[in-house]
């Protein structure tokens, strides 16, 4: 990542850092951290990072809002910001002036040709943030393994704990490189043709999997505690839940990629995944 794409990255990690700590919210009695938050990334022009400076955007590049939304996942906060960058994405490209505040996309509103690019984009953005909200449960399994202690010493020193850590590792491992090969597909071709489709539909079966399998290891290391209101790991595997079905589940992206396969031809498969 370049410079820009450096300090854009440090704004966003800031922003949630200060006004979107995961603990802090979860003691929060209601929700008025949101106006705050929302004003900061707003004013940052992470809102707008996809629509160009001559829409009233930031005009970042899609690689520097992947890794907005990236670093977004790592805190699991119950913001629009997917979906804001998402509709500015879809409106710029149109040429339209994209409003202020809070934005969404409804996929049944658009015609075929702007639906697809929509919808893998949407996967994408969805992949981008599981990927990292795995990343902080993994660091949050980790360092709680290091302080729980029972039977007189840390739970991280048991062999089985030490293997479902390691299993989320190999996860959130698994889950980042899937997402981020479908960020920098999207990124480096100028069309949403079949090699952006492999990736991005791979992407998010792979990351799927990883919140499904991740989500359990992390509550299993953790114990009833990561149910409870006081602990944030709740908030993070909600989080997941919810993003996992966005824009398309596993199952659903499995089934089109599996008929995407078998309509090219079994001669075509070992080529289109080599070229990767």
């Amino acid at each position: 990542m370049n410079i820009a794409g450096n300090l854009i990255a440090d704004a966003t990690r800031r922003i949630f850092r200060d006004l979107g700590d995961p603990q802090a919210l979860n003691r929060a009695r209601d929700e008025s951290w949101r106006a705050p938050l929302w004003k900061a990334l707003e004013e940052a022009g992470l809102t707008r990072a996809w629509v160009p400076e001559s829409l009233g955007g930031a005009g970042t590049s899609i690689a520097e809002g992947f890794e907005i939304l990236r670093i977004s996942g790592e805190f699991a906060v119950a913001v629009p910001l997917g979906e804001t960058l998402l509709a500015g994405w879809a409106l710029a490209r149109k040429g339209r002036a994209v409003p202020a505040g809070e934005l969404s996309v409804d996929l049944s509103r658009e015609n075929e040709s702007d639906r697809e690019p929509l919808r893998l984009m949407g996967a994408a953005v969805r992949s981008l943030q599981m990927a990292g909200a795995l990343q902080s449960i993994l660091e949050r399994s980790v360092a709680y393994a290091k302080e729980r202690v029972a039977f007189e010493r840390p739970i991280g020193g048991f062999q089985a704990v030490q293997h479902n850590l390691a299993r989320l590792a190999g996860e959130t491992a698994a889950a980042l490189a899937a997402a981020g090969s479908a960020a920098d597909a999207i990124a480096a071709e100028p069309a949403f043709d079949e090699a952006v489709f492999l990736e991005v539909a791979s992407a998010k079966i792979r990351v799927g999997e990883a919140a499904t399998a991740g989500a359990a290891i992390a509550h299993q290391v953790h114990g009833a505690i990561g149910f409870s209101r006081e602990h944030v790991l709740h908030r993070y595997t909600q989080r997941l839940f919810a993003w996992r079905d966005d824009f398309g589940s596993e199952s659903v992206w499995a089934a089109r990629l599996g008929e995407r396969v078998a309509g090219a031809g079994a001669d075509a498969l070992w080529p289109a995944l080599a070229a990767r």
